[in-house]
């Protein structure tokens, strides 16, 4: 005798989510730039049900970061998460929402004071004329 399928619970599997050409050239580029900085040294692709991962590997034991790319909700559109270890991160709509964490920080640079023996900018540099 053959087996029995029921066509309900095939129907009800949730589709396999993979990330897009974009999300991938996006995620190995910032994993290119990790690697020459000596940062990152490995990578995993995964997918699970609802779910696509993408995972980061430093020194240590263990994914130093994973991003995970959920299943389109009601709206058709995906969401984006990004963990360290088993702590959340951030959440995000957009890849490059998540992303902006890796984002290197913006510092004011401040020019340095006048050098010794002038009281003030307004004095420094010193004119110098040609003649």
């Amino acid at each position: 005798m053959g087996n029995v399928v029921h066509f309900a619970a095939r129907r009800r599997r949730p589709r396999p989510i993979f990330f897009d050409r974009s999300d991938l050239a996006r995620l190995l580029s910032l994993y290119s730039q990790r690697v020459r900085q000596g940062v990152w040294k490995d990578y995993a692709l995964g997918a699970d049900d609802g779910m696509a991962v993408f995972s980061v590997f430093g020194r240590a034991a263990g994914p130093a970061y994973t991003v995970i790319k959920y299943a389109a909700g009601e709206d058709g559109r995906s969401e984006y998460a990004l963990c360290r270890g088993p702590r959340l991160l951030g959440r995000g709509a957009t890849l490059d929402a998540v992303l902006r964490r890796f984002a290197p920080a913006l510092t004011v640079v401040r020019p340095p004071g006048p050098p010794a023996g002038y009281s003030s900018m307004s004095s420094w540099p010193p004119s110098t004329h040609l003649k």
